[in-house]
């Protein structure tokens, strides 16, 4: 996870600097079940979020505070740690209460995965 949090020091811009690990070490279900999906908690000013993933494939979006996805999903190959899978940029909702979300993306098996944000 060290490598996505530098991602974040390297590649955001002055006022983006904060960033975040979320669902950290967490383990998914398979796509489709319950507890595939893990949010982060939430923020008004939301650059990022990204999926590290294990050994298996991930995605990412960025829900409002219902939960509801804005986006569609990024998804990223299995195997990504420690570097990002997936990632999506919000640009244009500045000021609304926004979390990154991560979910497994194999449908017969659950796995371990990694989420960060910037903001």
């Amino acid at each position: 996870m060290a490598a996505a949090t530098m991602f974040f020091a390297i590649g955001a811009s002055p006022a983006q600097a904060a960033s975040e690990n979320f669902c950290t070490s967490a383990w998914l279900a398979p796509y489709g079940s319950g507890g595939d999906r893990c949010y982060s908690t939430g923020h008004t000013s939301l650059y990022n979020a990204v999926v590290v993933t294990h050994e298996r494939a991930g995605c990412v979006d960025i829900a409002n505070g219902a939960n509801e996805l804005m986006f569609s999903w990024m998804c990223g190959a299995a195997g990504s740690s420690p570097a990002t899978a997936a990632s999506i940029y919000d640009f244009g909702h500045e000021g609304v209460f926004r979390k990154g979300v991560i979910r497994n993306n194999n449908l017969s098996f659950g796995g371990w995965f990694d989420g960060a944000l910037s903001y």
